[in-house]
């Protein structure tokens, strides 16, 4: 199995017992989201039994005057200054879109509830959406918020539309219906990774895993550990970054050369804070396609130069896209919304604006259907997307069918640049679409 990549580009090829194939995205970009919404196939293939529903009757009303999302977030605790970054976007999006009067005349309503970052509390807060405020929609933050409410939503028929989450446990169809998330698979990123670090080191390299202890990390720390042994590449050690001091020591120790640190927005750069402490300077460190979080590794200062990860936004701060039509959309909302220059040029702010945009690019489909704007018909809208939203980079969709939710379809690698405080590309897109 291989990446193929346009005339002049250097070629990748992946282990043959990869699952899923990576191929270059050709398609163009930098779409804006005005005009009537994207679409992948036909959504009547999509049926699910409302029979299996708690209220079967509240799914097909129509919705109208607002539609009201219930957003569990970590207000508060240890990834809260990353969320604040997130919902900056998120909110802006949603306040231009009112501004213009809503989707077919439907305002958009998000009502926070802090969860700080805590499976239990998600899981309350996700029963007052759904028993108290009767919501239309849900939004989280994170794997194990996901999981805590992920059967009560499901149970109910509440849409779960595009939370942040790298996890494959909710993709079957058939069994969570109701539940979309935004995030390439961590699965698919870990191939990528692991086959980037083979092709760099043919010969072998010592690999190290500094693995987050909450849920979302060790979904990407036991995807790559899986997609190494797969490719037979051998890893050296796993510790915990708990103690950032404790596993750089670890690492270092043991001599290890590449490291995969399976972070999570918001402790990401503290790992690299802590290898320039101890004087750790491995060949390459790697991390997922989440830890876009700039303050982080400029806290980090030169320690984090060189790290590298998977993208899938534009930064809007970045000379290649100073006269892109999604970005100068996105910064006139950003400035519209009274957000600073410097969170509006955070990558993790243009991931939460383009979480709201895939709502409401969902939602103008629903809206468009034969039944309108329903629980029902938004969910059909959400199986059935190929949208080239603004802010993803060029070659890169979030995409789904009534069948398969792959989400983002693909990404750019991107390199940490201390001495310019930004990241900057580093390859060609890879589309992870099956």
């Amino acid at each position: 199995m291989k990446i193929n990549h346009v005339a002049g580009a250097r070629r990748l090829a992946l282990p043959l017992a990869a699952a899923a194939a990576l191929t270059l995205g050709a398609c163009g970009g930098g779409s804006s989201s005005e005009g009537s919404a994207d679409t992948a196939s036909d959504p009547s293939k999509f049926s699910i039994n409302l029979d299996d529903c708690n209220d079967p009757a509240s799914v097909t009303e129509p919705i109208k005057g607002t539609f009201d999302i219930g957003y569990s977030a970590p207000l508060s605790g240890p990834v809260a200054g990353a969320v604040e970054l997130a919902t900056a976007g998120y909110d802006a999006r949603i306040a231009a879109e009112n501004e213009k009067g809503g989707v077919d005349g439907v305002k958009i309503k998000v009502t926070y509830k802090d969860d700080a970052f805590q499976p239990d509390k998600a899981k309350a807060n996700g029963t007052e959406f759904i028993d108290s405020l009767k919501v239309d929609a849900l939004a989280t933050f994170g794997t194990g918020p996901l999981s805590a409410m992920v059967d009560d939503q499901n149970a109910a028929c509440v849409p779960m539309l595009y939370p942040s989450s790298s996890t494959a446990d909710f993709v079957d169809v058939e069994q969570f219906p109701w539940t979309t998330t935004i995030l390439p698979l961590a699965s698919n990123e870990a191939k990528f990774l692991v086959s980037l670090i083979q092709q760099k080191y043919p010969d072998g390299v010592k690999v190290g895993v500094a693995e987050n202890q909450t849920a979302s990390g060790k979904v990407q720390s036991e995807a790559f550990q899986a997609a190494a042994k797969e490719a037979d590449l051998p890893i050296e050690e796993v510790t915990s970054d708990a103690d950032p001091v404790a596993a750089a020591t670890t690492l270092k120790a043991k001599g290890v050369e590449v490291v995969y640190h399976g972070g999570v927005t918001g402790t990401c750069g503290a790992f690299d804070t802590a290898r320039g402490r101890v004087g750790y300077e491995p060949e390459l460190v790697l991390k997922p396609s989440n830890c876009v979080n700039a303050v982080e590794y400029i806290a980090a200062g030169q320690a984090a130069d060189g790290v590298e990860l998977g993208a899938f936004g534009k930064d809007p701060n970045a000379p290649e896209y100073k006269d892109d039509a999604g970005v100068k959309e996105y910064v006139a909302q950003m400035k519209a919304a009274g957000v600073t220059d410097e969170v509006a040029g955070n990558a993790v702010a243009v991931s939460g604006w383009t979480q709201a945009d895939l709502i409401i690019n969902t939602m103008k489909q629903a809206a468009e259907s034969e039944d309108g704007l329903t629980r029902l018909s938004v969910m059909q809208a959400a199986r059935d997307q190929d949208y080239d939203a603004p802010m993803l980079i060029d070659g890169i969709n979030w995409y789904s069918t009534p069948e398969l939710l792959t989400g983002i379809d693909g990404f750019r690698p991107i390199t940490w640049n201390a001495s310019e405080k930004r990241f900057t590309p580093a390859g060609d897109v890879i589309s992870i679409r099956p």
